[in-house]
């Protein structure tokens, strides 16, 4: 096979890993009433597989990727997504609830370890200054896995049982596994760990802040987006299930031309999705009638599509020398945002105060935007 298709096809693959890692992740949300009932346990204890998958990658990501920092980088990627199928083919063997939870924390543990390689494994396969277009490319696994892999898991689930659709998700991930195997060379690691020295990188402060704010922000609302399309759009049922479609279809066209610009222009690009996300939601808080609300909800998706790309990309530029170590803890303030985020806007929800979460999107928007602006990691090359 040629060097170029070659490379094609690895950045496909590792895209695929994405997708995969992100749809595994998140199926307890796609099949809820399913496991529920098939593991004898309520919603709460199903959701309870989500906190603690979550919980599981902010404590756990940087001491293991600490300990991988040696391993060749291809290795790593393929070991993590072993445990995707170990985690998936236990959870679909499961014969009862803590058996799912242990296949979940499996899964877990690797989920870190693997969002911490896949950007800088995709910037090395297409060379320098083209990092942010290569983190665009396979980040766009994670926009197809919202945008199909759910809602196929869901449809699985219903036709043919939750542990079909369990098993399904782990195949995908062994064959995915194996393209990655065969079409991308050894990555061998780059250098020295720089353990403290870049966990406390001052550079890098400014990214975390920022992915702190804007992921805050951003999950505040999105967490309940359902919520808000019944609300403002005051639609449900089929047509909440179209207007996700169209959300994730802008999501994933806002991803291309993210991609298009971010190596050129960075910081015009950061700011494009803090201040869009920002822009977006405030016209759910600002411009009554449920065409705006709905024509907002979907635009909405295009700069969140960036948010992943625009900071990876930054930590990427900043940490050259360990960029491992430096996504690890990117990901524990994207885990904590995460986190953060939906526990604030499960409170405006539970106070019948939806609007609430939407300023505190708008508000973690702007104030990104602030961080961004005045950063020297979001500027250009040199």
């Amino acid at each position: 096979m040629p060097v170029e298709a070659r490379t094609r096809v690895a950045l496909g693959a590792l895209s695929a890993a994405c997708f995969v890692s992100v749809t595994s992740e998140n199926l307890p949300v796609a099949l809820l009433p399913q496991l529920a009932a098939g593991l004898g346990a309520g919603d709460s204890a199903i959701g309870l597989l989500m906190t603690g998958y979550a919980l599981v990658v902010a404590v756990s990501v940087i001491p293991l990727v600490a300990w991988t920092s040696r391993w060749d980088r291809r290795t790593t990627a393929l070991v993590t997504l072993g445990m995707v199928v170990a985690s998936n083919v236990v959870l679909a063997l499961a014969p009862a609830y803590w058996v799912a939870v242990v296949a979940r924390l499996v899964a877990a543990a690797g989920h870190g370890v693997f969002w911490s390689v896949v950007a800088s494994m995709a910037a090395r396969l297409l060379g320098p200054g083209r990092g942010g277009r290569a983190t665009a490319v396979v980040f766009a696994g994670n926009s197809v896995a919202f945008l199909f892999g759910l809602s196929v898991s869901s449809w699985l689930g219903a036709t043919l049982g939750w542990r079909t659709a369990v098993l399904a998700v782990a195949g995908v991930a062994a064959v995915t596994a194996l393209v990655i195997r065969l079409t991308v060379g050894p990555m061998p690691a780059e250098g020295p760990s720089g353990g403290p020295r870049i966990v406390a990188d001052r550079a890098l402060a400014p990214v975390h802040l920022a992915t702190l704010l804007v992921v805050t922000g951003h999950f505040a609302a999105f967490t309940y987006i359902t919520a808000l399309i019944a609300h403002y759009v005051r639609v449900t049922g089929p047509a909440t299930s179209a207007l996700l479609f169209a959300h994730g279809a802008a999501g994933l066209a806002g991803l291309v031309l993210i991609g298009r610009h971010i190596d050129r222009h960075p910081r015009a690009t950061a700011l494009v999705t803090t201040a869009g996300v920002a822009a977006c939601l405030l016209v759910l808080l600002v411009v009554p009638g449920p065409v705006a609300a709905g024509s907002a909800i979907v635009a909405w998706a295009a700069p969140a599509a960036g948010i992943g790309v625009v900071l990876q990309g930054a930590v990427l530029r900043v940490a050259k020398g360990r960029p491992d170590l430096a996504s690890a803890v990117y990901i524990v303030a994207f885990q904590i945002g995460i986190a953060l985020g939906a526990a604030l806007g499960g409170l405006g929800l539970d106070h019948d105060l939806l609007p609430a979460a939407v300023a505190i999107a708008v508000a973690g928007g702007l104030t990104s935007a602030l961080v961004v602006r005045r950063s020297r990691a979001f500027g250009s090359p040199a």
